[in-house]
């Protein structure tokens, strides 16, 4: 990685660099012998971005796959209202693979069938608020 000296006015750096300069490699400028910014290749630039994307997937705090399955939950409810309603039912790649009168007898279903997949699995109930688990809460007094 090269450095480069900047010199600043009152608006704007002033550069000078070679242009074969840019194909080489990150560059930093700075002003001082202090970093300031950095030149990329657009390649460099580019292998970045998609990086910081997969890393904001991975910050997310509900799976993509998660949030996937109760999209295609909330998508069929209508029909689950007619079919199932009153019933627990576990939904996997956007479709029902198991009903049941019991939540962890469905999630059984599913274990035995598919294994350790992420599904969700929810009561089919008309136009109830969602339910949300805590696992943990603090009490402010």
């Amino acid at each position: 990685m090269q450095a480069v000296p900047v010199k600043s006015t009152s608006t704007h750096y002033f550069v000078e660099i070679e242009r074969t300069a840019l194909g080489q490699g990150p560059t930093v400028l700075k002003e001082d012998d202090k970093p300031v910014a950095v030149l990329l290749p657009i390649d460099d630039y580019q292998a970045f971005q998609q990086w910081q994307a997969q890393q904001q997937d991975a910050a997310s705090p509900v799976p993509s796959a998660f949030a996937g399955e109760v999209a295609a939950f909330e998508r069929l409810k209508p029909t689950l209202q007619e079919q199932y309603g009153g019933q627990a039912v576990a939904i996997y790649q956007g479709q029902v693979v198991a009903t049941g009168d019991d939540k962890m007898a469905v999630l059984g279903r599913v274990l035995d069938e598919y294994g350790s997949v992420s599904c969700y699995i929810e009561w089919v109930e008309p136009e109830s608020p969602r339910r949300v688990r805590l696992p943990s809460a603090w009490v402010r007094r």
